[in-house]
């Protein structure tokens, strides 16, 4: 898809800190890749960290550039930014730099690198090099050009009045346009009523992956709350006080502004207690607790237990709920449904299977430092191990599922996967994949304060019992928490190839030991990457997989990857591995290569040796032609990007002309994805080809726009910080929020059919449908002064009895305008009440059924009102 350099994620605007690599998993697995930055505290709720000051050099070299634009979570551009680029230190890509001078000092071809650091050989003076380059403040455009710059990799800065200051690591110059989307700086505020009056000291959280989890804050003396600081993204606001709780709104405050405060009204709710138990003993267990919706309407909620397991979760919202819990080495039933209010849910957890063994080398003696995790067999692979376990207790402690650094900003161990070990020290796991130049991907961090959503705290593992990650001087290994299947556990230490063990199988509560594995020194792979003329490919990605097991479904993988890049040679080394090993490599501008090798066990301290050479072939073709909207204007600023395939990423800002051009391509037909701000985005087929063949034509058409405002429909006030979804043609879909005047704007959209949804708690539910048609200029509104008012909906309930009188569990009831039109519907709970919210108003039609039996009944409600009396007899 899009190559963009990005803080804002396409659907969820995940950050303002953005590193230019994509980590590789290590295992298909549910380990998150991605690895947050720090930050300090900031006003109002939560924090963004700055990027430290870089120092500036005393004049800029003359050298190659990097160029760009700098845009804003709406996708317009920001002016006033400034774009600062310096060598990244400690991590260099020698394949970009220049062939040395002769007699210069140059690294050795044995700096290509092994295992996690593979590829990167640069000398020592290359490693402090800390000369900064800065572009003069974007204009109106957006536009940036950094100049002085040396061939590399580089770290570039944004920073702006505004704007959340951003860093993209990594960036290869020379590269392609690059475009920086970065967070403006935004913040939430409101008020927390109850029957229209404030409530103070009121707990208010606000949840979003772009602040890493949920923050909390309070209500002052007069009920306001405000939650400052913050990158523009999507989140869900709510609150509660004891047994009174909000419902969640949502909110998707982008672009520039200004927002209109949110008022969070408290209306009965419940207090969820309840207990963690281990099923065997029936002991209470210390556990994270997550508190869901059956469905996506309200904010999730997450407490810890007691010493005897028991939990409080205050300010539920009527209706079904999920607990689950998580303690290490324990196993989940999934979770357990529960009314809010209704009973005291019991979490029962099993405890997990567990293998123990010891870590040997040749020799038989213990390796001390080893890691272990273990993966699944079978499709789909499944990893435990101590990243997972902190996945995990993120995730039940409402956090993001990756963890947020500690490091200095700017300190080499800031990345979470750097380890110093030497000169340069190693990446662990998979590196940072550094692409060639040009071959743009990005990977989204998220920079929170630590002391908001960051880090929760462990939870307490008896010793005896906990797994052991990471083997001491004896050797030994523990691993807890398994169901029932078959496993294969990994190990590896530095120095040592990675080793899986045989298939075990294993049961819950099963206790496995004598599991040893014993480490080798393996096989380095080395060898030299050419083009299919022989000439080298500076900067090739060469990866190396451990092979399925023979067990395994295809597809399966159960391994490290490895990864380094090519020097000026070509040449490259990686390893150590051993046995069956998939060997790719691919490069900016060509296609890929593939092979599988079977490498023997080797005995000893020292690698053997094998040597692989890869041949790939020259992507040359180019796609060359000229954009125009359907007036034949020409569409200039517009990025284009080339979509799968070979030449996934290729991508090309449009001239001011109209005029474009995309180069090292593969022959024949892809796919050309097409975006402007002021148009809708556009997908195209072409046939790239030879450079001197005629260039294409492409035509943009025009789109339209929406504009109007949501009222009250019983005061006529107007509705700030309210949601609209829009879904159009070929399932295209919109976005936009109300400012503080309830005024919205929907462009530009395909022409057609448009279906405007607005839901707001309170408020009943409301769609428009619209025929959009086209503008006559570029981002121009086709369809003004759209009202919708929302009507405030009535609250519901009762009771669901049979024939007999007794209270019927499941019934489904819906209640319905007798008119028809809006209507609101739900299920009875165990003890066969409801609860029906944002029901219509005037004569409304309430009826239950289940299997056979029908109730119905009829009531008059006004807006507001509170009917929990219903009686419904199923006959």
């Amino acid at each position: 898809m899009h190559m963009l350099l990005a803080a804002l994620g396409a659907v969820v605007i995940a950050a303002a800190v953005v590193i230019v690599a994509v980590q590789r998993s290590r295992t298909p697995s549910a380990v998150s890749d991605a690895r947050r930055a720090g930050s300090a505290a900031g006003a109002g709720g939560a924090a963004i960290r700055a990027p430290g000051a870089p120092e500036l050099g005393s004049s800029a070299p003359i050298g190659v550039r990097l160029t760009g634009f700098v845009v804003d979570g709406a996708g317009l551009p920001v002016a006033g930014a400034e774009v600062s680029a310096e060598p990244e230190r400690g991590i260099v890509d020698r394949a970009l730099a220049p062939p040395p001078r002769a007699g210069a000092a140059s690294a050795a071809p044995d700096s290509a690198g092994a295992g996690g650091a593979g590829g990167q050989g640069a000398d020592a003076a290359d490693a402090g090099t800390h000369a900064v380059a800065v572009a003069p403040p974007t204009g109106g455009d957006g536009r940036f050009v950094v100049d002085g710059l040396s061939p590399g990799r580089v770290r570039v800065r944004v920073a702006g009045a505004g704007i959340l200051p951003a860093e993209l690591r990594y960036v290869p110059v020379p590269s392609d346009e690059v475009r920086i989307v970065v967070a403006r700086q935004i913040a939430i505020e409101g008020t927390v009523t109850d029957g229209g009056k404030p409530v103070a000291n009121a707990p208010v959280g606000l949840r979003g992956d772009a602040i890493g989890g949920t923050i909390e804050t309070r209500t002052s003396a007069t009920g306001a709350f405000r939650f400052g600081s913050l990158p523009e993204g999507r989140f869900q606001l709510f609150a509660w006080q004891g047994a009174l709780a909000a419902r969640t709104v949502r909110l998707s405050p982008l672009g520039a502004g200004p927002f209109g405060a949110v008022e969070l009204r408290l209306e009965a709710a419940a207090i969820v207690v309840g207990r963690v138990i281990d099923r065997e003993e029936g002991t209470g267990l210390v556990a994270a607790i997550e508190l869901r919706p059956s469905g996506d309407d309200q904010a999730p909620r997450y407490v810890r237990s007691g010493d005897d397991g028991v939990f409080r979760v205050e300010g539920v919202p009527s209706g079904r709920w999920i607990a689950d819990a998580f303690v290490p080495g324990y196993l989940s039933p999934g979770g357990i449904e529960l009314e809010a209010g209704h009973g005291i849910p019991e979490i029962a957890l099993t405890r997990g299977g567990a293998i123990a063994g010891r870590i040997l080398d040749g020799d038989g003696h213990s390796i001390a430092g080893a890691q272990v995790r273990s993966l699944t067999t079978g499709a789909n692979p499944t990893e435990l191990s101590a990243e997972v376990e902190r996945d995990k207790l993120r995730r039940f402690s409402g956090r993001t599922a990756a963890p947020v650094p500690t490091a200095a900003p700017g300190a080499l161990d800031a990345d979470p996967q750097f380890i110093a070990r030497g000169e340069l020290g190693v990446m662990v796991g998979a590196i940072p994949p550094i692409p060639p130049p040009g071959a743009h991907v990005a990977q989204m961090a998220i920079a929170v304060d630590p002391s908001l959503a960051g880090e929760p705290a462990p939870l307490p593992v008896d010793p005896a019992r906990a797994s052991i990650w990471t083997t001491a001087a004896d050797g030994a290994y523990r691993i807890r928490g398994f169901s029932a299947g078959k496993v294969v556990v990994l190990a590896s230490a530095p120095g040592f190839a990675e080793v899986r063990s045989r298939p075990v199988a294993i049961q819950p509560g099963q206790v496995i030991a004598g599991i040893d594995l014993v480490l080798t020194p393996g096989t380095v792979i080395v060898g030299k990457v050419t083009d299919q003329h022989g000439a080298p490919v500076i900067g090739a990605q060469v990866s190396v997989t451990p092979a399925a097991h023979d067990s395994a479904a295809p597809g399966a993988s159960p391994g490290s990857t490895l990864d380094a890049f090519t020097d000026d040679a070509g040449e490259y080394k990686l390893g150590p591995v051993t046995g069956g090993v998939e060997l790719r490599a691919t490069a900016y501008g060509h296609g890929e290569a593939r092979r599988t090798l079977e490498l023997a066990a080797v005995r000893g301290a020292t690698p053997a040796q094998h040597r692989e050479d890869l041949v790939l072939v020259v992507a040359d073709a180019v796609f060359a032609g000229i954009l125009e909207d359907a007036a034949g204007a020409p569409v200039g600023g517009a990025h284009l990007d080339v979509v799968g395939g070979v030449g996934d990423g290729r991508h090309a800002i449009v001239a001011p002309d109209g005029t474009f051009s995309i180069d090292l391509l593969p022959a024949g037909p892809l796919r050309l994805h097409i975006e402007h701000p002021a148009y809708p985005p556009e997908d195209v087929d072409v046939v790239a080809g030879e450079a001197h063949q005629a260039r294409a034509r492409l035509r943009l058409p025009l789109g339209g726009g929406v504009e109007g405002a949501v009222l009250d429909a019983a005061s006529g006030a107007p509705i700030p910080g309210i949601t609209l979804a829009a879904s159009g043609p070929g399932n295209a879909l919109a976005e936009a929020a109300t400012d503080k005047l309830g005024r919205w704007k929907l462009a530009p959209l395909r022409p057609g059919r448009w279906k405007i949804a607005v839901k707001q708690p309170g408020y009943l539910a409301q769609a428009r449908e619209l025929d959009v048609s086209a503008a006559r200029t570029p981002g121009a509104t086709s369809l003004r002064d759209i009202r919708i008012e929302l009507a405030r909906g009535a609250l519901i309930g009762g009771t669901v009895r049979d024939a007999r009188g007794q209270r019927v569990a499941a019934a489904h009831v819906i209640a319905a305008a007798a008119a028809g039109g809006a209507t609101c519907e739900g299920d009875s709970d165990g003890r066969g009440e409801f609860r029906l919210h944002d029901c219509p108003t005037g004569d409304v039609a309430v009826a239950a059924s289940k299997a056979d039996g029908r109730a119905a009944a009829r009531l008059t409600v006004r807006a507001g009102d509170e009917v929990l009396g219903v009686s419904l007899e199923l006959r």
